[in-house]
Formats: C-alpha cells, sequence, structure tokens
C-alpha cells in the first residue's frame, strides 16, 4: 500500500496561508527549472560527445572553452586559449574552475602555425566576435589537410537573442573585408533594442544609441551576430568551396547547433 503524506493531500494545504503558498510554488517552480536545465546540459553534453567521439584526433586546440570545455576522446590532446588571462576567465564566469590555457584570439588565430593542428574547437564564441567567417577561416588555415573544425552556436530561437532579426551573409561578407569593428555599433543597437529589454526597463528610441555606444565603448560581452541553425548552416554552405571546407556533419539538441567542417585535402 502506498503511503500518504499529509502534505500530499488538498486539505493540508488549504489550511496554508496566501504567503506561504506563493514561497512553495516559487521553490518548486525553481527546483522544475533546475532539473529542466540539468537535464538540458546531459543531452548537450551527450551530444558533444558523439560527434567528438567521431571527428576528434590528434592535436588541436579549444578556443573560448571557459568553464565548459567541449569532451575529447581519451587520443585527443587540447590545448587552450582565449583571449582573456585566467584570473580574468575566473571572475567573468564567476567560477574558479575555468578551463586554464594559453593567449588565443578566436578571431585571427594569431601565434598558431598554419597547417599545424588536427582539430580546431568553437564552442559558443563565433556570435561573440566581430568577424565570424574571418574566424572560419583563419581556423582552417591553421589545420592540415583533412582537420576539422568543429563549431557550436547558439540558437537565436532559444535564447535571448530570438527578437533580433538574424544576421545576413552579406553583413558578414562585409565584415569579412573589414575586420567587423564598422557594424558593431549596430550590432550593439540591435542589443539594447531587441535583448536589454527582456530583463531591465527598455531603452527609448532617443536612448537607444547612446547606451549601445556605452556598451561598446567598455566592450560589453554581447552576441554581436545571432543566427538559426537553419541560417548558419546555409552560410557555411556558401563558405565551403570559396574556404576549403566540407561541411561533413551538422546537428541541433536544446539551444545548440553543432557543426563539423572538414579542411578539403587538395
Amino acid at each position: 500500500m502506498t503511503e500518504i503524506y499529509a502534505d500530499e493531500t488538498v486539505e493540508f494545504w488549504l489550511e496554508r496561508s496566501h504567503s506561504e503558498l506563493a514561497h512553495v510554488a516559487a521553490a518548486l517552480h525553481r527546483d522544475r527549472r533546475q532539473v529542466g536545465d540539468k537535464a538540458g546540459l546531459h543531452e548537450v553534453i551527450g551530444a558533444r560527445t558523439v560527434i567528438s567521439d567521431a571527428f576528434v584526433k590528434g592535436i588541436g586546440i579549444e578556443v573560448g572553452a571557459g568553464n565548459r570545455p567541449f569532451p575529447v576522446p581519451p587520443t585527443a590532446t587540447v590545448i587552450y586559449g582565449d583571449i582573456r588571462d585566467n584570473e580574468t576567465l575566473k571572475t567573468h564566469f564567476a567560477d574558479k574552475n575555468i578551463t586554464e590555457g594559453g593567449f588565443i584570439d578566436a578571431e585571427t588565430f594569431a601565434g598558431t602555425r598554419h597547417a599545424s593542428l588536427d582539430f580546431v574547437i568553437s564552442a559558443h564564441v563565433i556570435e561573440h566576435l566581430a568577424n565570424p567567417f574571418g574566424s572560419i577561416r583563419e581556423g582552417l588555415a591553421r589545420l592540415k589537410p583533412g582537420g576539422v573544425y568543429v563549431i557550436a552556436v547558439p540558437d537565436m530561437r532559444f535564447t535571448t537573442d530570438r527578437d533580433r532579426p538574424p544576421t545576413p551573409f552579406d553583413h558578414l561578407m562585409d565584415d569579412l573585408s573589414t575586420g567587423g569593428e564598422p557594424t558593431l555599433l549596430a550590432s550593439y543597437i540591435e542589443h539594447c533594442r531587441y535583448v536589454h529589454p527582456i530583463s531591465q526597463p527598455a531603452f527609448t528610441e532617443t536612448e537607444l544609441v547612446s547606451a549601445a555606444e556605452a556598451g561598446l565603448k567598455k566592450r560589453v560581452d554581447i552576441h554581436v551576430h545571432a543566427w538559426t541553425k537553419e541560417t548558419f548552416s546555409a552560410h557555411l554552405d556558401r563558405l565551403a568551396e570559396p574556404f576549403g571546407f566540407t561541411k561533413c556533419f551538422e546537428s541541433a539538441i536544446r539551444n545548440e547547433a553543432l557543426f563539423v567542417l572538414q579542411k578539403n585535402v587538395k
């Protein structure tokens, strides 16, 4: 016989005050969200592990691993890097357990030898960059023929970017030719218009530009660009021939889209 506890009966809760019920309801919703977050994280890690086991081998780098490095098989050797030093990373992520490494600029890969790596991993980094296509081109240049570039990007439909327009291909090609600085202010304006109001009071139209300029001056960390899985995949299809790669895998799990690009042998 299943035991029935008092707090599982309607009568028990009818006797509680409105304030007590409100606190219980808030706690239950918090617990439900945390359970969902943990389940989602395990799903993402599982999908990443499957992809890594299938494609990652040899010696490579991961840029911007932060406090959640991409899983790799035991046979792979990873060199970690970021534009921030290790102590700054601990503050940025509010976590002492960050993945320590040296300096690597995810946009230029300066200081990394061409055709020297078996893989490059970039997970939830490229959307923060002023010149995403430049990052893809320079990362590919560091790969040996047949090497793989693993890219994970957030699907804007499931993030705070959901109200933004997807960044178009022509915009990104302009960023490739200029380095991306000329369009940064427009990206900060988008952030202030569409993302900021989700958690804070909205700026008025007259406040938008000055707020964006202030954010850009401080280099507040934002998603400079935003995509759905489909729009990012379509961009990669257009880059494949001129950049010399084959898109050999793509998938989506939760709010994340995963792509594996293989550098052409010839």
